[in-house]
């Protein structure tokens, strides 16, 4: 029988458990996996990133595009390609006619844009074919089941533990008319929108069951009650770097109930508080499923360092660059804003290879190079900096797998899918990160977007919950955590599971978790009495503010004159945005005082936006934000 599960983690975990047992294990194999198997297009070759970013800047080439208000230049067009490709992908995965779009627009209010994406959907495609290279956004349309691989399997069972999209419903409906075809589906609260999907097909669920579905055959061979014995705990802290204490703690208690460590998992929701958690783990207790970021490489530091200094040459930078070798300045000293296509760019860059000691990180970089090198005619006429830029971008999103030998392991909540752990913790549990907002509503709203049969925001927030409920419902200890101050709050998703939050420790306790070594001691704040005249002086409103809230801080501010330590940046200050805004806006109606089309205003805007920006492409893309 083969077996498919959400990732490669949920099929090591099966493995581990199975391989004690006495017999032959069945064959695994995840989703994507098998639909690469099943799914054949003949005459096309898969297309790789780069190429797909290339082919779809090309095809954006005609006027109206610009009223996406994405530019078309290289740096800013990879930065925002994602979102439409995202959307792409959408209309693909639910079998949703481009050409239909307008339909579920009742009122016209994305007339211009859904225009605007068909012209450039259909260029897109048109090169793609001309190409011979094949975007899975097109596979619906372009496939042909591998009756041969499918028929070679005497049975079929998809652990489903999430949502399948139309497309990949109607193949697996395919499938079960060559061999027998069952799904193991849990039926809850948060999968609403997948249990539609089957009453559709003549299967009605039982809500709260764990059953097996034939779909070859429609019907529910076998189902049972889903009950959690876990015991949950919920505590909340004033500040997010206590978590990390607060994860040491209930790992240290998980262990003493007889958890082995091995059973362990911490569940970030924001993936960005592994690097704290580093930083204190200092026995290597956990391994990280995110792997180690090349962000903090020898080779990206020192690019690092000479591209800050040459954007800013300020008593900091210089520090920083004195710290990573004076002598690499002389690399891009001279070709720094040179244009790209006077340059060798691997030349330059040879002298940071060189102080990168480790080999895998050497891999990566060669292999980040050539491909990079393939893109260098297409940014002629940018200089050396903005290539620069783009691809130390690329090598710091690339990864290393983590080798600590941790036993606990941290990880995202996706990784989780039908992974089961004694002992779980979980931390920034607060609003707007679990379930984490969407950014997939950029060129519909979430109405439109229902109505036209693609996910709205609140079914994608559904299954982040399943995968959260699902994850503690086969837990044995759940322990979570929230930070609760004036611009964090708890999840809402909290009181929706039934979970009680309060604060039952000391902060200070958990503090000396992870500062052991140093004494904490109480300092009580030194009184201050001065005696001020507010007539002596205009009190602004800020000043004002100040006062109101926090005496001290006017006293240090107004009265002693302490001022903030101002730290030169090579992005544009939020004021001088604002200044280039309202000059555009002076100039856009001094040209005309009143306008009644919402396109012409933003247009006109735009325009004016770009000549009071600064001529950097950094700069641009700030004011467009």
């Amino acid at each position: 029988m083969l077996t498919i599960l959400p990732t490669s983690r949920a099929i090591r975990s099966v493995i581990l458990k199975e391989q004690n047992h006495d017999k032959f294990l069945p064959s695994y194999i995840t989703m994507s996996e098998f639909l690469q198997r099943v799914l054949v297009v003949d005459n096309y070759q898969r297309v790789d990133d780069d190429t797909r970013t290339l082919t779809l800047l090309e095809a954006s080439d005609f006027k109206n595009f610009a009223s996406l208000q994405i530019e078309r230049n290289f740096f800013t067009f990879t930065q925002n390609s994602s979102y439409i490709f995202r959307f792409f992908e959408e209309l693909s995965g639910e079998l949703v006619d481009i050409n239909e779009l307008s339909l579920a627009d009742t009122y016209g209010d994305y007339e211009e844009h859904i225009e605007i994406l068909q012209e450039l959907y259909f260029r897109y495609k048109q090169l793609c074919d001309e190409k011979k290279i094949l975007d899975p956004i097109f596979l619906p349309k372009m496939y042909r089941l591998n009756e041969v691989y499918i028929q070679s399997q005497e049975e079929i069972l998809l652990v489903l533990e999430g949502y399948l999209t139309n497309f990949e419903l109607e193949v697996l409906q395919k499938c079960a008319q060559l061999v027998p075809f069952k799904l193991r589906f849990y039926a809850n609260q948060f999968n609403l929108k997948m249990q539609e999907k089957f009453v559709d097909l003549g299967i009605n669920l039982v809500p709260d069951k764990n059953q097996i579905i034939n779909l070859s055959t429609l019907r529910i061979e076998a189902s049972n009650f889903v009950k959690s014995n876990a015991i949950v705990e919920c505590e909340s802290f004033s500040q997010g770097l206590l978590q990390v204490a607060f994860i040491k703690q209930k790992v240290n208690a998980f262990i003493s109930k007889g958890i082995e460590a091995e059973k362990i998992a911490v569940i970030l929701p924001n993936e960005n508080f592994a690097q704290h958690l580093k930083r204190f783990d200092e026995k290597w207790n956990f391994n990280f499923a995110m792997g180690e970021s090349l962000q903090s490489s020898t080779f990206i530091l020192s690019l690092s360092a000479v591209t800050q200094y040459l954007d800013n040459q300020t008593v900091q930078n210089r520090s920083r660059l004195n710290r990573m070798g004076i002598e690499l300045l002389d690399a891009f000293s001279s070709v720094y804003k040179q244009e790209i296509e006077t340059i060798d760019f691997r030349s330059c860059l040879e002298i940071f290879i060189a102080k990168e000691s480790n080999k895998t990180i050497l891999k990566i970089i060669n292999e980040e190079l050539f491909y990079f090198e393939k893109l260098l005619p297409i940014l002629e006429g940018s200089s050396f900096k903005t290539a620069l830029h783009l691809f130390m971008n690329r090598i710091k999103n690339r990864s290393l797998d983590d080798v600590r030998g941790g036993k606990s392991t941290v990880m995202g909540v996706l990784e989780t899918r039908s992974v089961s752990f004694d002992g779980v913790i979980v931390v920034d549990f607060n609003e707007g990160t679990v379930p984490r907002r969407s950014e997939k509503d950029l060129f519909l709203n979430s109405a439109t977007r229902v109505k036209a049969g693609l996910p709205g925001a609140s079914d994608r927030q559904a299954l982040q919950k399943l995968y959260y409920n699902n994850l503690f419902l086969r837990a044995k200890e759940v322990a979570i955590s929230y930070v609760n101050s004036a611009e964090a709050l708890p999840s809402r998703f909290l009181m929706q599971l039934g979970i009680e939050t309060h604060q039952q420790f000391d902060e200070l306790d958990y503090s000396q978790i992870l500062f052991q070594n140093h004494v904490q001691i109480r300092r009580e704040e030194e009184k201050i009495e001065y005696d001020y005249d507010f007539t002596s002086r205009t009190l602004s409103a800020t000043g004002l503010k100040s006062f109101l809230t926090c005496k001290r801080k006017y006293y240090h501010y107004y009265i002693q004159g302490l001022k903030e330590h101002d730290i030169e940046l090579d992005l544009p200050k939020e004021h001088e945005i604002g200044n280039a805004l309202h000059d555009a806006l002076r100039d856009v109606y001094m040209k005309k005082s009143r306008f009644t089309d919402k396109s012409e205003l933003s247009k006109e805007i735009s325009l004016a936006l770009e000549e009071n920006s600064a001529d950097n492409i950094l700069t641009k893309y700030q004011h467009k934000l």
